[in-house]
């Protein structure tokens, strides 16, 4: 599948209870109104599962919930939003791409980890 860099301009926001789980979702849209990526918030401390594109080009990414709400405040906060999704290297994330001076709080720790 290709590869996604896009901006979110809606988002959807649910909670699901299915039997021994609790989950909460976020679905993220394209300008266009497609949605690119569903965003799977767990409890619990077991490792999360690798980020995955469905046959119809929908990226799944799974979290804590405890992540939750700083997502949610950057959905609401920032502008430009942007989804990434690299698929040979199965990286996905929300970003807010590079922002003015005084902003950029998590640049440093992203070219250390992408190196």
């Amino acid at each position: 599948m290709p590869d996604i860099n896009t901006q979110i301009v809606h988002y959807q926001y649910e909670f699901r209870a299915l039997p021994g789980e609790k989950l909460a979702l976020l679905t993220l849209f394209n300008p266009k109104g497609k949605a690119v990526a569903m965003l799977v918030f767990v409890d619990g401390s077991n490792p999360l599962p690798e980020p995955r594109e469905t046959p119809g080009g929908l990226v799944i990414q799974s979290y804590y919930r405890r992540d939750l709400a700083g997502i949610i405040d950057m959905l609401r906060n920032e502008k430009p939003v942007h989804f990434t999704w690299a698929s040979a290297a199965r990286l996905a994330r929300v970003t807010t791409e590079q922002e003015p001076v005084g902003e950029e709080e998590f640049r440093g720790f992203w070219a250390r980890v992408l190196g």
